[in-house]
């Protein structure tokens, strides 16, 4: 609210709560004057409820370009540069489609902490480990000492990542009920969301190194093609700080072997996989990029805390609609870039199973 108004509205409640005098009453009048001019020029509206307007027009306007690739209006709200190949998404748009991104990403499912930039320049961000450093108790006329947690100076690179193009009919989705924001973010959610978890999780060559390839702490099976209940609870063994919020993450073809594991007596070794996506006590993930099945030398099984041990760089990704590259065909063309990088910034927050050679 207006301070200005609220200080107006505030006095003119306080006046009214008491007996009214001659002066009490010009002073009234005087401030339901001003409240009412205010009021006519829009100045009693909130900060917030003006951004609120603001960006219901720009997702009009966005919903307009992506009908009919007129960027003219959209001008107004989102400063657009000429050598600028697409517009950024709204929030709204962004919030829906980093949803659905995670539908088609393990690694972003299993809570990695995502940091979002504007520009794709590298980015220099500090995560520390402090799991080594404890309080103390002193005495009296002790000195406090000091115990700086140990940096990783991590920096993130953006590296392309593009939907690919796609062709639609203009008059479609011009004059039908057809949700084509939902759509649209549906498939560019997955086209990009398999490409990236693939390279979140294995790592490739020019481009992000990968989280399993990049986790330090590895514990090794007895059995080549097999797991067994101590060898999955050992993984729970990381500090007391990562512990909580930490959860398991792995194949749906581990799941399925893990949930088929049955003892002597033909009662299930994980029991409560039959019931929920739980695993000795905490939650699991699937990542249909890790090993499909438990066989020799394959990291299959992850446990730790992802939001603190793995980061994605987001750049906010930019959508391009063109109405004259197929005008011939009455087609619209759309396509997606959305510059990334994943990095493990804790490698203590993380550890793997891998299974004997």
């Amino acid at each position: 609210m207006n301070t200005q108004y609220q200080r107006y509205q505030n006095e003119a409640d306080a006046i009214t709560s008491q007996p009214m005098t001659t002066s009490s009453r010009a002073r009234l009048q005087f401030l339901l004057s001003g409240m009412a001019t205010m009021r006519e020029f829009g100045f009693n509206e909130s900060h917030s409820s003006q951004d609120e307007q603001r960006a219901a027009k720009h997702e009009v306007a966005f919903a307009r370009y992506l009908r009919t690739g007129d960027v003219s209006e959209l001008r107004t709200y989102t400063p657009l540069s000429t050598a600028t190949a697409g517009v950024p998404v709204p929030q709204g748009f962004l919030s829906a489609y980093v949803e659905r991104l995670k539908s088609f990403s393990g690694i972003r499912a299993a809570g990695a902490n995502v940091i979002t930039t504007q520009t794709g320049d590298p980015l220099k961000n500090p995560f520390s480990d402090d799991t080594a450093n404890n309080g103390v108790r002193l005495n009296e006329n002790d000195p406090t000492p000091l115990a700086n947690p140990t940096f990783n100076n991590t920096l993130f690179g953006a590296f392309k990542y593009s939907s690919q193009g796609l062709q639609f009919s203009a008059a479609l989705y011009q004059d039908s009920g057809i949700d084509l924001t939902a759509y649209l973010q549906n498939i560019f959610a997955k086209r990009i969301g398999r490409i990236t978890n693939t390279e979140f999780t294995n790592g490739a060559g020019g481009g992000p190194t990968g989280v399993i390839p990049s986790i330090t702490s590895v514990q090794t099976t007895a059995l080549p093609t097999a797991v067994s209940v101590g060898e999955v609870v050992g993984l729970q063994a990381l500090d007391e700080g990562y512990v909580d919020g930490a959860m398991y993450m792995f194949s749906p073809g581990v799941e399925r072997t893990l949930r088929a594991m049955t003892n002597v007596d033909g009662l299930p070794i994980f029991p409560e996989m039959r019931t929920g996506e739980v695993l000795c006590g905490y939650p699991y993930t699937l990542n249909v990029d890790m090993p499909a099945a438990l066989t020799a030398t394959a990291k299959a099984i992850v446990f730790g805390n992802f939001n603190l041990g793995v980061a994605i760089r987001d750049v906010v990704p930019v959508l391009l609609v063109s109405r004259e590259r197929y005008a011939e065909f009455n087609m619209l063309y759309a396509s997606m870039s959305h510059s990334q990088d994943c990095q493990v910034v804790d490698p203590n927050a993380l550890t793997v199973l891998q299974q004997h050679a």
